[in-house]
């Protein structure tokens, strides 16, 4: 049986609406690729049982509940057997045409590894922000540092680590991981995209000061021995630090911010908008 190009890794906790979806959001986009989704429910209910019958599904045995979405992917991973993975949110979507997989796995080339775009939708399905914008080609620290969003990495599987026992950032440090591990920067796929789609209740609806904890503990995990992230430690710990910032300047590093006001506000910042004054200070 031929090996799968790619490995789609999605931990499900209540998201028996939300599953099928980005289930299908992978197959659709599959053409020319030998794919397989492995999904692994966290909250006791059997996925596989709420699926279409697809050879290219792989579930992990029900059973672990709330353990963590770190825990679930890393039981995930050690189910996948393609060449390369992926991670996506069991809410969450990828978008393009039919090929877009193919034209991306294409794109990995020497270092391993390639940017799947994200594209932030808002519950009418607008685009809130999309990272990295249009045209860019290649993506690497310095770009990281100033996203402020979570972006995905299609990787070789040897570049693919477990996930660190985080609850909130495990995956930015699964992504920033296999960055530093293909070399610093990457190129960015086209055509395909990853919809972070914002919605009530998720992970990320949640208070900036829980946010605020695992950064410091990230931060002090590099500081201690590098974490693993080898001669890109330090770009990492900036990574870390800018986006515990925003996070603090957002959300006051406790409050809870209303669904999107994040990322409407780190366009602002961006765009030297906001906060009152940014852009005449950013321009002396």
């Amino acid at each position: 049986m031929r090996r799968p190009d790619l490995s789609i890794l999605i931990a499900a906790h209540r998201l028996r609406r939300e599953v099928p979806v980005a289930v299908a959001s992978v197959l659709e986009r599959a053409a020319g690729v030998a794919v397989e989704v492995v999904v692994a429910s966290d909250d006791g209910t059997d996925y596989a049982g709420i699926l279409p019958a697809d050879a290219r599904l792989r579930f992990t045995l029900v059973g672990p509940v709330a353990s963590g979405a770190y825990a679930a992917r890393n039981r995930a991973l050690s189910l996948a057997t393609g060449r390369h993975v992926l991670m996506l949110d069991g809410d969450d979507a990828l978008e393009g045409p039919v090929d877009a997989l193919a034209s991306a796995l294409a794109a990995v080339g020497p270092a391993g590894a390639v940017v799947v775009p994200s594209v932030v939708r808002d519950a009418a399905g607008q685009a809130v922000r999309r990272v990295p914008a249009e045209g860019v080609r290649r993506f690497g620290f310095a770009g990281w540092a100033s996203a402020f969003a979570s972006l995905h990495l299609i990787a070789r599987r040897d570049l693919a680590p477990m996930f660190r026992p985080f609850r909130l950032i495990d995956d930015v440090l699964f992504d920033l991981a296999v960055l530093a591990a293909a070399g610093g920067e990457v190129p960015v796929a086209e055509g395909l995209a990853y919809r972070y789609q914002l919605r009530p209740g998720q992970a990320t609806d949640t208070e900036g000061g829980r946010f605020d904890a695992e950064y410091a503990r990230a931060l002090g995990l590099i500081a201690a021995d590098g974490a693993g992230f080898g001669p890109h430690a330090g770009a990492a710990a900036t990574v870390l630090r800018r986006w515990r910032a925003m996070n603090r300047l957002v959300g006051g590093g406790g409050s809870r911010p209303g669904l999107g006001d994040y990322h409407r506000a780190v366009s602002a910042y961006l765009a030297g908008e906001w906060p009152a004054g940014r852009r005449r200070r950013t321009a002396r």
